[in-house]
């Protein structure tokens, strides 16, 4: 039995709450190591002490997606240098040796997080931050007279009652560092999580310099000599160096997903995962585990999404798209509704599967000129977990990228079928099915132009592949009264898309489409070539064989479509 197989099932054994199976429950829903370690399966990461220790760095800056392990890792790091040392008897840690069990309780502690920091202005920023520092000050109070300068104190005691101002706690962090040096004899170790959220919510609802500048403060108080400071380790999904937010730092040290170093402990290696499945009797939901949570590739490391994985054991090996609706990126989301057209195509290529060549960067300009930089934009998206980097960036800064799994690549359809639960709740859907039933190919071109018209704006218009996506998002609400199928061979090509019904009085569909570069061109012309395609090409061979496989008369609708921009033209005959 795997080690860290044989300390789950002991814990298992002593008493910790298990599921009914018997077994120790995935740790979801907490991000608490301190309570989970003892009461939940463990994957133990405890080993990224060993190397922060012997680096012997003073300020690391580690960047992933979200849902990566980044607070959690954080909470162990803080477990294991004030908390119980008997949470670590058990650990990689304690069997290091002597040098790192020394460490642990050793230092005190400072932690802070600004995952919730998305405030609309700047004064709603101060006043949160005020609120968050309040009892991380508190938590100090005895400490504080110990600092010999009065106006020092009093700052810090100001902070601790809400009652500070901007300079207050642009300077809190640095006085608090250096109070708890002086009131405990010890250098604290520093903890800061999501320490971009700030600078994204600022750029994305317009306070951007104030923030920038503030922030720039508040870091380097603490940690630019690291007088009073022991250890100070930030984490985040974007490295944003060039803000300026870093540039009163002496040499952080900044671990992105490109560099090899730490790219095991955050996220589930292949072994961790395999060992995972052993423990709940899953070894056979390997390759489905692999299709859906694998292809993150984090400084040449095969990576697992480890939110997913833990979700997908603890609804009993379900497969579905669970990191996407754990929280949003709104300056993602700002950023891709203005891309240019030459980047549509290239999203609308990675949606289909491809592998594409980008330009890319280690490290991220400054936020409101991502948009103008299409290098900085990739940064983001491989940063942000939503496009993996499948090799290194070259001389000339390109570097290939493609979507990382099954779980990633539903974006797209989540956003399109979105829209048409949306388009539903008008009753539209129960008209497209009465006109498919009319055999009304007019109608059911209405129903798709009015959805067309409402729900994309011009920058999403650009390439075949995108409006292929957009109809097989309309219509995959019918997904219970047909079975719809997208590019596969029949006759003598391969279809757009088909739709074979499931229900009596409906007919078969085949859809062709086509799309114009340019304004000029006849979109009526366009529909009847791409109706022509299907006949000349045979494209209902397969349906038509499947049809007679089961006895079944039916009916085949043949769908040419041509568009531009938001114009559609649909011909049948």
């Amino acid at each position: 039995m795997a080690e860290a197989e044989k300390k789950n099932s002991e814990q298992a054994r002593a008493g910790s709450p298990m599921r009914r199976d018997g077994l120790l429950p995935p740790p979801v829903g907490t991000s608490d190591w301190a309570r989970f370690s003892r009461t939940s399966y463990c994957v133990d990461k405890t080993l990224i002490l060993k190397d922060l220790i012997d680096s012997e760095s003073t300020v690391v800056l580690f960047t992933r997606p979200r849902r990566f392990g980044k607070t959690t890792t954080l909470k162990m790091i803080r477990a294991f240098y004030e908390g119980e040392a008997s949470l670590f008897h058990d650990k990689k840690i304690w069997d290091a040796g002597e040098k790192y069990r020394q460490e642990q309780g050793a230092h005190p502690v400072i932690f802070l997080t600004f995952k919730d920091a998305k405030w609309k202005t700047f004064g709603e920023a101060i006043r949160f931050l005020g609120t968050q520092l309040a009892p991380c000050v508190g938590k100090f109070a005895k400490s504080i007279e110990a600092l010999e300068v009065g106006a020092e104190r009093e700052r810090l005691y100001r902070v601790m009652r809400e009652k500070g101002d901007e300079l207050d706690l642009a300077q809190s962090l640095g006085l608090l560092c250096k109070a708890v040096h002086a009131g405990t004899k010890k250098l604290p170790v520093l903890l800061i999580d999501e320490y971009d959220q700030p600078i994204t919510s600022a750029s994305t609802h317009g306070y951007y310099d104030e923030m920038c500048g503030f922030m720039r403060v508040f870091l380097s108080s603490a940690m630019k000599d690291c007088d009073h400071c022991h250890l100070g380790i930030m984490t985040g999904v974007l490295r944003v160096a060039k803000e300026g937010i870093l540039s009163g730092l002496n040499n952080p040290k900044v671990w992105t997903v490109f560099e090899p170093e730490y790219s095991q402990y955050f996220g589930f290696t292949e072994d961790e995962v395999a060992e995972m499945a052993r423990y709940y009797g899953a070894e056979d939901k390997l390759p489905e585990i692999k299709a859906w949570y694998d292809g993150y590739d984090f400084g040449g490391t095969e990576i697992y999404n480890p939110w997913s994985v833990l979700r997908y054991f603890d609804c009993h090996c379900r497969p579905d798209a669970y990191w996407l609706d754990t929280s949003s990126n709104d300056l993602i989301t700002e950023i891709v509704q203005e891309l240019p057209f030459h980047m549509e195509r290239r999203l609308h290529a990675l949606m289909k599967g491809e592998t594409i060549t980008v330009p890319m960067t280690k490290e991220l300009g400054p936020y409101k000129l991502i948009r103008e930089n299409e290098n900085s934009l990739y940064a983001l998206l491989v940063s942000a977990g939503y496009l993996k980097a499948v090799g290194p960036i070259d001389e000339s800064g390109d570097c290939p990228v493609t979507i990382p799994n099954r779980e990633l690549s539903q974006v797209f359809y989540r956003e399109i079928v979105q829209k048409v639960r949306s388009f539903d709740k008008n009753g539209g859907i129960s008209a497209v099915e009465n006109a498919l039933r009319e055999r009304d190919p007019f109608l059911f071109g209405k129903y798709l132009a009015a959805y067309l018209k409402e729900s994309v704006s011009f920058f999403d218009t650009a390439a075949e592949g995108f409006y292929h996506g957009l109809v097989l998002g309309f219509i995959a609400c019918f997904r219970n009264r047909f079975v719809v199928k997208s590019n596969r061979e029949s006759g003598e090509g391969r279809y757009d898309i088909s739709m074979r019904p499931l229900i009596d009085g409906m007919p078969g569909v085949v859809i062709e489409l086509k799309a114009a570069d340019e304004e000029t061109e006849d979109l009526d012309a366009l529909a009847r070539e791409a109706r022509r395609q299907i006949d000349t090409r045979e494209y209902t061979t397969e349906m038509l064989t499947d049809f007679a496989a089961h006895g079944e008369q039916r009916d085949i609708l043949k769908f040419g479509m041509a568009f531009y921009k938001k114009n559609l033209v649909v011909c049948k005959d």
